[in-house]
């Protein structure tokens, strides 16, 4: 009967053993989430795994195994006792329901206004604000920051900044 499991691939090789396993008929999983990079000031958006180096495969182990363990990508497949440890299926359905239309995992926002916050990149980063609110539906806050005697307002992607207590 198949399950799913968790592969371990080779460093960055996460998208090639999912379509070389997907190829040999194994049903593989690897969940995206976006961040944003600031490069010479300007702010990209890149896809990256969730887990990095590491896919989710449901396959029969009897049969499979080896196909698997073999794979172009592939270090190994998790699990104890030389025995390969399957995963709920309700983990990867968790993980599938919090995808939008592009296949990206969203995150569950955690910030909430008048959290304070610190900037994690960038220009202005370690520089402390509060999150004044969200800016639309762009993942953009609007942040205050902590100056001495002036509170200039900025705009950024939510992955640049961080809670603090």
């Amino acid at each position: 009967m198949a399950s799913w499991y968790v592969i371990q691939t080779k460093p960055r090789k996460e998208g090639s053993a999912s379509i070389y396993l997907a190829g040999k008929g194994i049903e593989t999983f690897n969940p995206l989430m976006e961040a944003v990079v600031v490069r010479s000031g300007k702010q990209i958006r890149k896809r990256k795994p969730v887990f990095p180096g590491y896919i989710f495969g449901r396959f029969d182990v009897d049969q499979s195994y080896a196909l698997v363990h073999w794979g172009k990508g592939v270090k190994k497949v998790l699990g104890q006792g030389g025995r390969p440890t399957p995963v709920s299926d309700s983990v990867v359905e968790t993980i599938r329901s919090r995808m939008d239309g592009n296949s990206v995992v969203r995150r569950a926002y955690r910030l909430r206004p008048k959290d304070n916050v610190r900037i994690k990149t960038g220009p202005m980063k370690d520089l402390i604000g509060i999150l004044e609110r969200w800016v639309s539906d762009s993942e953009r806050v609007r942040v205050l920051l902590k100056l001495i005697g002036y509170h200039p307002a900025v705009e950024l992607h939510y992955s640049m900044v961080e809670k603090v207590s």
